[in-house]
């Protein structure tokens, strides 16, 4: 059976394993502690908890092997109820209480960017789920972003409306929110190079249940397709109206619509002709990759890694999860810190993230600098549509 996360208002997760801490009540040994903000209730839980159980299987692994320059790694996890205000109110207690060394936030965009001034200002290390790069000026001295950013995966949507389908005409309906900022912005930017005008342009809140007015806006206009840009299940709600409407036209869509329960809620709606055509990282239809894959092995390790730890292959939001880890175990790994001493500690780390080169994740290949906290060398981003409860590759 899968294993479920019960979270209380916090939960502290030792994942010390392999001999690192004795049975017989010796004290612990010191621990290099990473603080875990997600939603694990409220509207991005499902997305939360995915990207907990991506960072917390790397860290068995982690300390099953000896641990970091033989210390072992806490998780310590909170969950921000999908709000903004908890996820500020749990940096402060795990910067000031539970003394952590570096922070994850492992859900959405805006709850990402709203960390930013904060961890700045405290000076501690942090990194998080973002899919925008509208952002990345303002990410300071102490935030990181091992993610992707709309020019490295908005143009394959962008490619196959254009080169695909022929399509000229389309029409935006686009979450408020900060990473619906990045594609209301980038879009109209990037639109044009494919012989592409966006004839219409219609926006939803995250959480909205109802988005048929705007639906009924698209509907009436020379769209010839739909480009749904959001992260929350509105955007996946959005898919089922459209189709109820009787809205024939082809959808595409960003990452978070392959989201595993969305799918199971939406799935006969995602599969109805035309089958919307969502991106996502190549690791998430590994099996479809040809042999000559140069990362399927590495894929591969991950995933049946994780489907044999929660019953159930990687979803995206676990993938990115992991991403993050990799960036902070490198980085622990390279700063090679007293994890006694907290303050020096965390500036080691974000020293040594600023020097990552070369670091190949699941998601892309990272090399950063003082000048840039984003650095993605290469990010390995694939189209993908439903059929059967199925991702199906779309090759390009």
């Amino acid at each position: 059976m899968a294993r479920k996360i019960i979270i209380p208002l916090v939960v502290v997760v030792s994942l010390i394993v392999g001999g690192l801490v004795s049975c017989t009540g010796a004290k612990p040994a010191a621990s290099y502690k990473i603080g875990i903000i997600a939603a694990q209730s409220g509207q991005y839980a499902a997305l939360g908890t995915q990207a907990i159980y991506g960072m917390q299987l790397l860290v068995g692994k982690i300390n099953a092997e000896g641990g970091i320059n033989g210390v072992p790694v806490e998780l310590v996890i909170y969950d921000n109820k999908s709000e903004a205000t908890e996820a500020a109110l749990a940096a402060k207690k795990l910067v000031e209480v539970d003394k952590v060394h570096v922070i994850a936030a492992g859900d959405v965009t805006a709850i990402t960017s709203s960390l930013i001034p904060a961890l700045n200002d405290m000076e501690v290390p942090g990194t998080g789920i973002s899919g925008t790069a509208f952002f990345d000026d303002q990410l300071g001295a102490w935030f990181f972003r091992p993610m992707g950013s709309e020019p490295d995966y908005l143009i394959l949507n962008l490619e196959y409306l254009s080169q695909d389908l022929g399509i000229t005409e389309y029409a935006l309906l686009i979450e408020n929110s900060g990473y619906g900022q990045g594609g209301k912005v980038f879009l109209p930017m990037l639109s044009p190079n494919y012989g592409l005008t966006i004839v219409e342009e219609q926006y939803f809140d995250p959480g909205a249940t109802d988005v048929s007015p705007q639906l009924t806006n698209i509907k009436n206009s020379s769209a010839r397709a739909i480009f749904i840009w959001g992260s929350s299940p509105t955007s996946a709600i959005a898919v089922k109206q459209a189709r109820e409407m009787g809205i024939a036209l082809p959808i595409v869509a960003t990452p978070a619509q392959v989201s595993p329960p969305f799918l199971a809620e939406f799935g006969e709606y995602y599969e109805m002709e035309p089958s919307i055509v969502a991106i996502t990282q190549a690791i998430d239809i590994w099996q479809q990759l040809p042999d000559s894959d140069p990362d399927k092995e590495m894929y591969r390790e991950f995933a049946e890694a994780y489907q044999e730890e929660y019953d159930s292959p990687p979803a995206m939001w676990a993938i990115l999860g992991a991403t993050m880890l990799q960036l902070i175990e490198d980085g622990l790994n390279r700063a090679d810190a007293d994890p006694t001493n907290v303050e020096e500690a965390r500036s080691k780390l974000r020293d040594a993230l600023e020097s990552t080169t070369n670091l190949k994740t699941l998601i892309g290949v990272y090399t950063m600098s003082p000048d840039d906290h984003y650095g993605a060398v290469e990010v390995k981003m694939v189209l993908v549509t439903f059929k059967d409860g199925q991702k199906v590759y779309l090759p390009r």
